[in-house]
């Protein structure tokens, strides 16, 4: 257990023109559970978007301290495209009190490196889950390619990291490297309310949807 909340973390850097994040958060559930959840993920990012906003990017758009909101994210649209096998989100970007920036797009892909999912919209996600694996290291790829005014580049991983059998981790690194224009709105402090944050929230949602999973198959019995 001491490995588990060691894992729990977040934290960010400004190296080589780039802002870096690693956030670790604990989870109180088995990694298979957890490796199902980002499979899920997966599975929605592919064949029904719009539904990770009702919980993997639950409540990213703005904090409640309305003082942190530097950017404030409107979502509008998000879509897959199987036959270039990639992702693109739709938003207006708002800076209170100064301008809004309609229909930036962000397009990239997400990658499993070892169990790659073809794309399938009949598929049955509770199918791709993976029991009785007593110690993996799940690795997926985050690259986002293009984003007009906003990114020039944005790329990470994620990792689904075994602690004991009823324990795991997600651990997560992002490195974002801004375009001109926003490279003049941004600073740490900026970066930490605008990116680090929802990074942190998204990587809590999956926590909290693991959770709740493994609470459920316990009361079931499983």
């Amino acid at each position: 257990m001491n490995l588990l909340w060691c894992i729990c973390l977040v934290t960010s850097i400004y190296a080589n023109k780039a802002y870096s994040t690693v956030v670790g958060v604990p989870v109180d559930a088995p990694a298979e559970v957890s490796d199902s959840i980002f499979v899920r993920f997966i599975h929605d990012f592919q064949t029904s978007p719009d539904a990770l906003f009702d919980w993997a990017l639950y409540g990213t758009g703005t904090q409640d301290d309305q003082e942190k909101n530097t950017f404030l994210l409107e979502y509008k649209e998000t879509v897959y495209i199987p036959e270039e096998n990639y992702g693109r989100i739709t938003t207006d970007i708002i800076v209170p009190g100064f301008t809004r920036i309609k229909d930036i797009k962000f397009e990239g892909d997400v990658i499993d490196e070892k169990r790659p999912i073809v794309y399938n919209p009949g598929l049955c996600v509770d199918s791709l889950k993976i029991n009785n694996v007593p110690g993996f290291n799940r690795h997926f790829n985050i690259d986002v390619t293009y984003s007009g005014k906003l990114i020039e580049h944005g790329w990470g991983n994620i990792y689904i990291i075994p602690i004991d059998t009823t324990h795991s981790a997600f651990l997560m690194d992002i490195n974002i490297k801004y375009g001109w224009f926003f490279n003049l709105f941004i600073n740490m402090k900026t970066y930490r309310n605008s990116v680090e944050w929802r990074v942190n929230r998204y990587m809590n949602n999956l926590k909290r949807v693991a959770e709740e999973m493994y609470a459920e198959e316990i009361k079931k019995g499983k």
